[in-house]
């Protein structure tokens, strides 16, 4: 059994805790996280330290894991780390961090086991280098096991040369039962007529970024408002475009268009429950974690088919629609769809919460340790989305 296991990622990203809570059981405490940073510049989450029920340590003070100085303090403080310690075994989450090659040499060096722990998928729209295209390579290759968070993964890490049997599945996964438990809290009708909102709700959670798909979404929400005046949109977040989405929704009289800012982590299931449905119109995103999330609270899904959790988690007609990124027109008659037949929403509602069972951090944790070990086990994530997609087909052929 692994002993000593130390996992290094980025920064404490809230939704990632759950999961590494339970690895840090499975291990019988026996696991340190490490963090680059206590935070990135694109992100205003808050890291809920009082939550990490498991031994951690940052490699910097740095408000941010950006900037080659910060990179060269994570890579050093962990060499220092590695030479006190030497740990039997690394979960390391991506390849293109200093600390991380440090990570990758040391385990080569001395014979350690490493995982590499993915979200990638061939459908990532961002352009990498070709140095960093070979690092990509050279990392799954090399590596004595891939910690792949879904469908999409799989496919990508086997494109790039990875074998089967060194592949694992560490399913994407949030706190589906906070988001379910604190969402019932709220009264969905009393809170609508609190805050001045029309009777249906589209919701965007995300980066206002034009790669996100935003201004699709805007787009789409002036002919849904056309043919429903009394629906809105609540966009939860921030980013660069906000001033040019409050703009355009000026331009085009969008009245109930609501821009809440950024919100933290804890604070969203109280969102995900006004909600009749997510849009997710972006058009590169490894994976899309608010899929899991507004599964959790029982909210149906349009999102774009090029993000990873599509693989998993969209069942056409039965969970959500997925649609084609860009194409205003397409996301506008799905979320309609949706917002016109309550039948339906209320069919995919408990759709959603069936399927993301499966996707939970006791999951995703054992996935991990499954890697680290090296010891295959059978993790059924997949039954209940064939179910769905079986009993769609049939209705389709009948």
């Amino acid at each position: 059994m692994t002993d000593n296991l130390w996992l290094l990622t980025n920064i404490p990203a809230p939704y990632r805790i759950p999961a590494w809570n339970y690895l840090s059981q499975l291990a019988r405490g026996r696991m340190k996280v490490w963090f680059i940073a206590a935070s990135e510049p694109r992100r205003s989450w808050v890291a809920p330290g009082r939550e990490m029920n498991f031994p951690s340590r940052f490699l910097t003070r740095a408000a941010g894991s950006n900037g080659l100085l910060t990179e060269a303090r994570a890579a050093a403080g962990m060499l220092t780390q590695l030479v006190r310690s030497r740990p039997q075994a690394f979960i390391c989450g991506g390849y293109d961090s200093l600390a991380a090659w440090v990570c990758f040499l040391w385990a080569k060096l001395f014979r350690r086991r490493f995982v590499l722990w993915l979200e990638s998928t061939a459908r990532d729209q961002r352009s990498p280098s070709q140095v960093k295209i070979w690092l990509k390579r050279l990392f799954v290759s090399r590596a004595d096991a891939i910690a792949a968070a879904g469908k999409a993964t799989v496919e990508y890490v086997r494109g790039l040369g990875a074998s089967e049997e060194r592949i694992f599945l560490a399913p994407m996964s949030t706190d589906n039962e906070f988001f379910a438990r604190e969402a019932a809290k709220i009264r969905r009708e009393e809170e609508k007529q609190t805050w001045g909102y029309p009777r249906r709700l589209i919701l965007y959670s995300g980066r206002l970024d034009h790669k996100k798909g935003v201004f699709t979404l805007l787009q789409a929400f002036v002919r849904i408002s056309q043919e429903l005046p009394d629906a809105g949109l609540l966009i939860a977040g921030h980013g660069p475009e906000r001033k040019d989405m409050e703009d355009f929704c000026r331009r085009a009289n969008l009245r109930h268009a609501y821009f809440l800012g950024a919100r933290q982590y804890h604070e969203m299931p109280s969102v995900y429950a006004l909600a009749d449905v997510l849009a997710l119109p972006t058009f590169s995103d490894t994976w899309g974690m608010v899929v899991n999330e507004a599964f959790a609270c029982g909210v149906p899904v349009v999102a774009s088919n090029v993000a990873g959790a599509c693989d998993d988690l969209m069942v056409q007609g039965e969970t959500g629609f997925a649609v084609t990124p860009g194409n205003a027109g397409e996301l506008a008659e799905r979320i309609l769809q949706i917002l016109r037949n309550p039948g339906l929403r209320a069919h995919m509602s408990s759709n959603c919460r069936a399927l993301i069972q499966k996707y939970s951090p006791e999951a995703c944790a054992r996935g991990l340790l499954a890697a680290a070990r090296g010891i295959r086990v059978v993790q059924d994530c997949t039954t209940e989305a064939q179910r769905l997609r079986s009993r769609a087909a049939c209705f389709q052929r009948t």
